[in-house]
């Protein structure tokens, strides 16, 4: 063939083909990773003179020249700062102008001409508010309610913001009236040797809340109001409480009760000595969450019984008809159909625009409630894999200095992730489990001795030392509240956050989003989103309330729930201008790199450093790994549970469960989780077909070879086994 005069002429660099690295060290799990971390990263004379000088060191697994080394003894390999989601949208440029202070907008009146007696109150009451309570004048709502309630007999619906004094917007009045009937009755003879009502005298009055815990502080409220008049008589009645005790104090005798839907109804049909004909007004508080709980069959019977048992009193003073008042921040749809069963002819109670701020005021009137104007609300941009590292720093910084936040309430979707959290942050940095014997006494001693410590704390075991963010300086309590807890822990341990006087720290669920007024809150954390931003608006009002300031932060993952900005941004009177943003970098910046650790190390380090050590923990610990594990699960059928408006924004299908895993300290996610929506791979399709074929074949060779008696004791355990199984559904207990 003839030369046709072409010149092949290619230069070939020298690394372009290059011998295959070998990793040496380690496991061969942590090999692979690395080699395939290798594979996708750019390779160059640096890195491969830094590959060749970590190759003749066995110990040392080879990890990209561009990141951060993290080898741990044990040859863990960390991975939190990469593969990580990029977020979708990009910060808004902050007013170069500075933003005025907002006034609070539910703060009492100041201006001096509204006082709790121009407003219709006994000067005895009045007093009482002033003198004992310390209450100088009343909020805008209260202003409005006070005034309504005692002029006219009507039922009436109560709408106001979070935090803006609801509890004795309805209680001032009642109490008012049901003085004047008691002193009504002493004029007129009924009594002339004692107060004309007193306990014998009957029911008069019955306020029905959706939480054993709103309950429990509106009776604590009315108790301090009734010091002034003591001969009346206040009691509660809910669940999770023996009815026996409960029976004997209705047996003695009540003239105001605050109770629970459930528990009531219950009474109303077993308790004879529950004498409610002479009740004449009742109040039914969140009546949002009222009927978002279910109640309405109990509240409609409710209703029906109070209305067939009424009868004509033989006290002078009486009504002779029910007054009804229904209160809820928002005028929802199951609100409005709760009104429909409940009130007649009601008059709509909103503060007085003329008592607000001006920039308070609203523009629609059908967006019910709104966040408190001297409420400091943030979001932070946290991809799932740094979640748990994202809080504990954020924790850290909110308590590094003592006396800038005296109390904070973290916000979670379920019982088990309560739980976990609780023991994750209670734990002792660098504790790991023994391997030799004589380790494994001292390790048990040791258990032993922080065991007692804890019991003296708390024998409920619901409060401990929070290791994770206290310092020598200031020391903080961490506490942890849910629906599955006994009823005696849960008063025990909201008792215990309420009264504390040092720092402190609850981790809970939407059990402690209503209606609780705890003092001092300073901070509240939004770890997992609220199901509902009605929910969200709720949570964020356990701060900043009766004109106090207050902060709140949500953490958001990159994605679709960047979109649930925009919902925050409906409570703001300005838009949103005051809602800031911040990411996870500069949440682990601030909250790692100004410990007092080695100063050689940065941010990265302390980082992989504390998240590797709990992992550690989770695996040396099977209690707490299985704790894990049903957080993790607990926590993925939590997130399909968003309300339908909402769930783009919370799509479980995006959800990177492998990421997640790692905010649980696992290493591997656990296996198949039964979620509407949630898409297996298909490792886990081919996992479930094998496993279903052999046991199939498994069961099909035991029942030839098994005698009858054998093979319904298997059945038996079988479902008792599945029965455990199913009941994994109660984390959702909230009541």
């Amino acid at each position: 063939m003839a030369d046709d005069g072409m010149l092949l002429n290619f230069a070939f660099s020298d690394n372009v083909i290059k011998p295959e690295a070998k990793f040496k060290g380690g496991t061969w799990r942590a090999r692979l990773s690395a080699k395939k971390r290798s594979q996708h990263q750019p390779t160059g004379d640096e890195n491969a003179s830094q590959r060749n000088a970590d190759s003749k060191n066995p110990n040392k697994i080879q990890v990209p020249a561009n990141r951060p080394p993290r080898r741990h003894p044990g040859q863990f390999a960390s991975s939190l700062f990469t593969s990580n989601p990029e977020s979708k949208t990009a910060e808004e440029p902050k007013p170069e102008e500075a933003v005025e202070e907002a006034k609070p907008s539910n703060a009492a009146l100041v201006d001096g001409i509204d006082t709790f007696t121009s407003l219709g109150l006994s000067a005895n009451l009045a007093a009482h508010l002033l003198t004992k309570l310390e209450l100088k004048a009343p909020t805008a709502i209260q202003k409005a309610s006070i005034e309504q309630l005692l002029k006219e007999e009507t039922d009436a619906f109560i709408q106001a913001e979070t935090g803006s004094g609801k509890t004795l917007a309805y209680l001032l009045p009642l109490v008012e009236r049901i003085m004047a009937l008691s002193k009504a009755a002493q004029q007129q003879g009924v009594h002339p040797d004692r107060q004309g009502v007193h306990r014998d005298s009957g029911l008069f009055a019955i306020i029905l809340a959706p939480t054993r815990e709103l309950c429990k502080q509106i009776s604590v409220v009315l108790e301090n109001l009734l010091r002034c008049a003591n001969w009346l008589v206040c009691g509660t009645v809910i669940g999770g409480e023996k009815k026996k005790s409960e029976k004997a104090r209705l047996r003695k005798g009540l003239n105001i009760l605050v109770a629970t839907p459930g528990r009531l109804a219950d009474h109303l049909d077993n308790t004879r000595v529950l004498d409610v004909s002479n009740v004449r007004w009742l109040v039914l508080d969140e009546g949002d969450r009222l009927m978002d709980l279910g109640f309405e069959e109990e509240l409609q019977g409710i209703v029906k019984k109070l209305d067939e048992r009424q009868r004509t009193s033989g006290i002078p003073g009486v009504p002779t008809r029910r007054t009804t008042v229904l209160c809820s921040a928002t005028l929802k749809m199951n609100v409005q159909r709760l009104g429909e069963i409940s009130l007649k002819d009601a008059i709509h109670i909103k503060a007085d625009p003329a008592d607000e701020d001006e920039n308070s005021r609203g523009k629609d009137e059908e967006e019910g409630f709104r966040v408190p104007a001297q409420l400091k609300q943030s979001y932070a941009i946290v991809p799932a894999k740094l979640r748990l590292v994202s809080l504990t720093a954020y924790l850290k910084r909110t308590f590094i200095r003592k006396g800038s936040v005296m109390k904070a309430i973290v916000f979670v979707s379920c019982a088990d992730s309560v739980d976990f959290l609780f023991e994750v942050f209670s734990r002792k940095y660098g504790v790991r489990a023994s391997k030799s014997k004589d380790n494994d006494e001292d390790d048990s001693e040791n258990k032993e001795e922080e065991k007692k410590e804890r019991e003296k704390l708390s024998p409920h075991g619901t409060i401990a030392p929070a290791e994770a963010f206290s310092t020598s300086t200031n020391p903080v309590t961490i506490h942890r509240l849910h629906g599955s807890l006994p009823q005696h822990v849960r008063t025990a341990t909201l008792g215990s956050f309420s009264k504390s006087s040092e720092a402190s720290v609850m981790v809970c669920t939407d059990v402690a989003s209503r209606g609780l007024d705890l003092p001092n809150v300073d901070l509240v954390i939004e770890y997992d989103p609220a199901f509902s931003s009605d929910d969200h608006t709720h949570r964020i009002g356990r701060t900043a309330r009766l004109g106090r300031d207050g902060r709140a932060c949500i953490f958001l993952q990159p994605g679709c729930e960047e979109n649930y900005v925009e919902i925050l941004k409906r409570g703001y009177r300005d838009g949103g201008k005051a809602l800031t943003r911040t990411d996870a970098n500069e949440i682990l910046k601030r909250g790692f790199g100004a410990t007092a650790e080695s100063t050689s190390k940065n941010w990265e380090e302390k980082t992989t450093d504390w998240q590797m050590d709990v992992e550690r923990w989770a695996l040396d610990n099977p209690e707490y790994l299985e704790m894990a594990r049903r957080g993790f699960q607990s926590h993925v059928r939590a997130y399909a549970t968003h309300i339908a408006a909402e769930r783009s924004m919370f799509d479980i299908k995006e959800l990177h469960l492998g990421h997640l895993a790692k905010s649980f300290a696992l290493r591997d996610r656990p296996g198949k989780i039964n979620v509407p929506g949630l898409r297996q791979g298909k490792e886990d399709t081919k996992k479930d077909f094998k496993a279903a074929r052999n046991n199939a074949a498994g069961s099909k060779r035991k029942a030839d070879d098994m005698p009858s008696t054998n093979t319904d004791e298997a059945a038996r355990k079988m479902r008792a086994k599945m029965r455990e199984q199913h009941a994994g559904a109660s984390e959702f207990n909230l009541a």
